[in-house]
């Protein structure tokens, strides 16, 4: 085949390509895109809240516990002899 004939099959390719499409879209329309509603909740409670007396705070969560801590020692290897 020469190049004319490749180019008649790309162009005869393409045009099904813009029928097809056209008619998806004529039988399958796209849905509207709606944006999400969203109902406002209200953040103001008529009447006082009662008030409740808390104990004091215990701080024992702040202190770590002590951790081990890991010592290495180093000791001197003998040198290697290669063949």
């Amino acid at each position: 085949m020469n190049l004319r004939n490749w180019s008649i099959i790309v162009v005869l390719i393409l045009a099904n390509y813009l029928v097809f499409s056209t008619l998806a879209v004529l039988v399958f329309p796209p849905k509207p895109v709606t944006p999400p509603t969203h109902a406002a909740q209200s953040t103001f409670t008529p009447g006082a809240q009662p008030l409740q007396r808390v104990d004091s705070l215990t701080y024992d969560f702040l202190t770590p516990s002590p951790t081990a801590t890991i010592t290495g020692t180093l000791t001197a290897a003998p040198p290697t002899r290669r063949p």
